[in-house]
């Protein structure tokens, strides 16, 4: 019954915000896309939650074809993002709440606190300058990139994980996903920061995939739902990353339950590292330039 409920909610969440993302479309000028633009669009949407749906995260994958391609601007990215994961999303949730037994208490908690964050986060991210954007995911980033490295380098897996939390333990589960949810806002993956926080509390591997699709499926329309009050997303170019997100999906569903975290872990550094040295790279390319023009005027 509780799942039942908790799909119901999900499926709810997502077609409100994909009705609002349709509704603002057909609201909106024409928005110009070039038939190579389409297709750099489709490949990534398919690469990108191929990698979702692996545990890796659409996120730090489609900020790196973003980069290499130049399909969004860096401003866009937080809201393309968070936009292009509701579809998809909603189907990897669907799929992996169904097939992994999570413990409801912390699944729900866990879950609250990602969307809560996820709204502040919004409301906060999109006042943000493209610079102290930039800066933002530069050093989100890079704080993932440091857990990632000890756990590949130095940590070795529990002997006593857990698949619940319980008490304070349930409380900082709680205050540490908000923290996720909100970081979300400005184009960070909740994938790595889920695993990170789950290892850190030395829950199962097991119970990862459930909990954070289903907290990405209903963080990320609520998300997705403040950019759009805000005018932020290129509706047409998202939906076309999102549409082709879910063939991605679909390809990899039925082989993600047999693969190996461990390789996956690494894919998701290298590209993490990747987008470190993009995005700080237009960062002091843009600073550089700011402080030209002051010294010219």
């Amino acid at each position: 019954m509780a799942i039942t409920l908790i799909i119901i909610s999900i499926l709810c969440v997502s077609i409100t915000c994909v009705i609002a993302m349709f509704y603002q479309l057909s609201t909106q000028r024409h928005e110009p896309c070039s038939i190579q633009e389409k297709f750099k669009l489709a490949a990534t949407g398919i690469l990108a939650f191929i990698a979702d749906t692996l545990g890796v995260g659409s996120f730090p994958v489609t900020i790196a074809l973003s980069k290499l391609w130049g399909t969004f601007e860096d401003h866009e990215l937080p809201a393309v993002t968070n936009g292009a994961q509701v579809i998809p999303g909603t189907l990897e949730a669907l799929f992996f709440i169904q097939i992994i037994q999570v413990d409801l208490t912390t699944l729900l908690t866990l879950v609250i606190g990602t969307c809560i964050g996820g709204i502040l986060g919004g409301q906060i991210m999109t006042r943000l300058s493209k610079q102290k954007l930039r800066l933002a995911m530069i050093l989100c980033f890079s704080g993932i990139i440091a857990l990632l490295i000890y756990k590949q380098l130095g940590a070795k897996a529990s002997h006593h994980e857990i698949t619940a939390l319980h008490s304070w333990k349930l409380g900082l589960g709680f205050l540490a996903m908000l923290i996720c949810g909100s970081l979300t806002s400005v184009g960070i993956g909740l994938f790595a920061m889920v695993q990170a926080v789950l290892f850190l509390m030395h829950l199962s591997p097991a119970v990862a995939f459930p909990i954070m699709t289903v907290a990405g499926a209903m963080q990320q329309p609520l998300t997705t739902l403040v950019f759009l009050k805000q005018g932020k997303i290129p509706l047409k170019k998202t939906l076309i990353l999102s549409g082709f997100g879910c063939l991605g999906v679909l390809l990899v569903l039925p082989i993600v339950t047999h693969l190996q975290q461990q390789w996956l872990h690494s894919l998701l550094l290298i590209i993490m590292i990747y987008n470190v040295f993009n995005i700080s790279k237009t960062y002091f390319e843009y600073k550089k330039l700011l402080n030209a023009d002051v010294v010219l005027n």
